[in-house]
């Protein structure tokens, strides 16, 4: 649970922009985006066709061109 206390001589407006920035830090947001619809698991095709893709991007971005 996320929650902001009023510090002295702090406005309304700070508060929330306090408390907006503590709730998208902890990543609720993203949790309750992608929990709103029920989704299958990716096939283990599809599982192994994205490390494939992601080893490529990985073995370009080891690369030394110096």
């Amino acid at each position: 649970m996320i929650y902001a206390i009023r510090n002295e001589a702090e406005t309304s407006d700070k508060l929330l922009l306090r408390y907006k920035k503590l709730f998208f830090q902890s990543r609720i947001a993203n949790k309750v985006k992608y929990e709103r619809y029920v989704t299958k698991d990716p096939s283990a095709r599809k599982t192994r066709e994205k490390a494939i893709v992601r080893n490529k991007y990985r073995e370009l971005n080891a690369r030394t061109y110096f």
